[in-house]
């Protein structure tokens, strides 16, 4: 890395240069200037990543080089070194993001610090940056992929390689792909406390990862209903068929371990790329049939003989029972699905999968979090017994029942999930907290909880958790002589500007000017 210092002192530059084994703290080149102007030239020439500038200078004085270096380029690393310790040259460096802002005479320790400081910070955003490169490149193929599978590129050739010109993608209609056609049953999942949004690209990462070897969700889409996650990832044909299925063999293998979920995968025959829609409708139509072969992989020239699933639930007829809260006619519903069919292990799991999908979207309905069902004890116990046989799987029926009813009389007011969000987040406001950590100590969902919040106190989550932190920084700012870095890091802000921006819209006036005695201060000190 470059490193800039930029001071009309030359004895200080000499000091930096010569005490500081700059080449171990991975300083390439270290470039001087002696004044505003020609620290201006040399960055526009030199292009360094570090800065190190003192702020009165003739030609031009730090604060303009900062303004010019951060018009050009926002990524360079900035720290002033300077004599001058005024408010308003400190809130300039707070505005810009400079990184320190230290004092002369300086301690030689302190300014190897700031540069340790200064080439992490490059370096988190080199790789924030080729982080996000690469969720570009996922967005544009995952795109691109999603409209084949749902016709929207067609199916004629000239028009789909149209389309892929026109989104600079490399590869053309002619090309040979293959599809690993994967379909997931979400139940068990979900019972561990996953939820679809999660799974939705957990899948897509995993697909990626245990098919192609890449890192990211580039090749694979994601589509789901109430109960499966459907999931197509495309291959070059490059792949002959034993490695395409020793690789899928470990995706179903990591998706068990590490999702709870068993997919069965139906494998594609090689197809061109502008054919990609017709394949996607075929193979659906196939893994309709074998969707309850869990943990199986079909190819699809197989000839595959099925059985249609023998157990049938009619959601809506159990809502029905559910809200009129008529127990009797639920068990004598359940009895009767049971009683027509051979009640195997096989139909008895997925009879039970599918009873606790539809209470699962029950719960949710109606603003109540799903795990509810997963943590009565009784309920677990029974969910153990209930593939055994006819009579243990009804036990574990009434019990789904009962426990929706108990839950549904709970008297869970608004004003009592406010009461518990509200101590919670008082209690905890100083850590890195959201609204999915208040929903789980309320026991709701968190769109319930959110739209609860600003009914009852007019403000969003957010809003609250920043107001309890800005208030308790305005008084650490007056009683207390720790930094301003240091309050924002105490109270919950990792960004010292960001800190800044919400204190000043909260308060009316910056940190600094507040510890000074302005803004509402100064007119209670009156």
């Amino acid at each position: 890395m470059k490193l800039l210092v930029c001071d009309d002192d030359i004895s200080t530059i000499d000091v930096i240069q010569s005490q500081l084994d700059c080449s171990k703290l991975g300083i390439s080149k270290i470039l001087r200037a002696y004044n505003g102007q020609m620290a201006k030239d040399i960055f526009d020439e030199e292009h360094p990543d570090l800065i190190l500038c003192d702020i009165d200078m003739p030609l031009a004085n730090g604060i303009n080089v900062l303004e010019y270096v951060y018009e050009h380029d926002k990524d360079v690393e900035f720290s002033f070194l300077t004599c001058y310790e005024k408010f308003e040259y400190a809130q300039k460096a707070i505005q810009y993001g400079v990184t320190s802002y230290l004092t002369k005479p300086f301690d030689l320790e302190e300014v190897r610090v700031c540069i340790q400081r200064m080439i992490a910070n490059v370096r988190q955003k080199r790789m924030t940056s080729s982080i996000e490169q690469r969720s570009q490149y996922d967005s544009l193929m995952s795109s691109i992929f999603r409209q084949a599978c749902d016709g929207v590129l067609g199916t004629d050739r000239d028009i789909v390689n149209a389309g892929l010109r026109l989104n600079g993608v490399q590869f053309d209609a002619d090309s040979i792909w293959r599809i690993v056609f994967t379909c997931a049953d979400m139940t068990d999942a979900i019972k561990k406390t996953w939820n679809k949004e999660l799974l939705v690209f957990t899948s897509s990462l995993l697909h990626d990862e245990a098919i192609l070897d890449y890192v990211g969700s580039a090749h694979t889409v994601v589509n789901s209903d109430d109960r499966f996650l459907w999931s197509f990832c495309f291959v070059k044909d490059e792949i002959d068929d034993q490695v395409l299925k020793q690789k899928t063999e470990k995706l179903i293998e990591f998706s068990q371990r590490y999702m709870s979920m068993q997919p069965v995968a139906l494998i594609s025959e090689p197809f061109r790329f502008y054919e990609a829609a017709n394949v996607v409708c075929e193979l659906y139509e196939q893994m309709r049939k074998i969707r309850f072969y869990a943990g199986r992989i079909f190819f699809q020239s197989d000839e595959i003989e099925t059985k249609e699933k023998g157990i049938v639930l009619n959601e809506n007829q159990i809502f029905w029972y559910l809200k009129k809260r008529d127990e009797e006619g639920y068990d004598e519903y359940i009895r009767s699905v049971l009683d027509e069919s051979d009640c195997t292990v096989k139909e008895l799991d997925s009879f039970r999968k599918e009873l606790l999908n539809i209470f699962i979207n029950y719960f949710r309905d109606n603003g109540m979090s799903s795990n509810l069902i997963f943590m009565d004890p009784e309920m677990i116990a029974l969910d153990e017994k209930a593939l055994s046989c006819k009579n243990a799987m009804i036990e574990f029926t009434k019990r789904l029942f009962i426990l929706q009813q108990l839950k549904a009389q709970e008297n869970i007011d608004s004003e009592d999930v406010i009461v518990r969000a509200r101590k919670y987040i008082d209690e905890n406001f100083r850590s890195n907290i959201d609204r999915n950590d208040v929903a789980a100590v309320t026991f709701v969902t968190p769109n319930y909880l959110s739209k609860l919040f600003k009914n009852s106190m007019n403000m969003n989550l957010r809003e609250y958790i920043n107001q309890l932190r800005v208030e308790e920084a305005k008084r650490l700012l007056l009683s207390t002589p720790m930094s301003v870095s240091e309050i924002a890091s105490y109270v919950g802000y990792g960004n010292i500007s960001y800190f800044s921006t919400v204190f000043h819209k909260l308060v009316g006036v910056s940190p600094f000017d507040w510890r000074n005695g302005e803004g509402e201060l100064s007119d209670e000190i009156v």
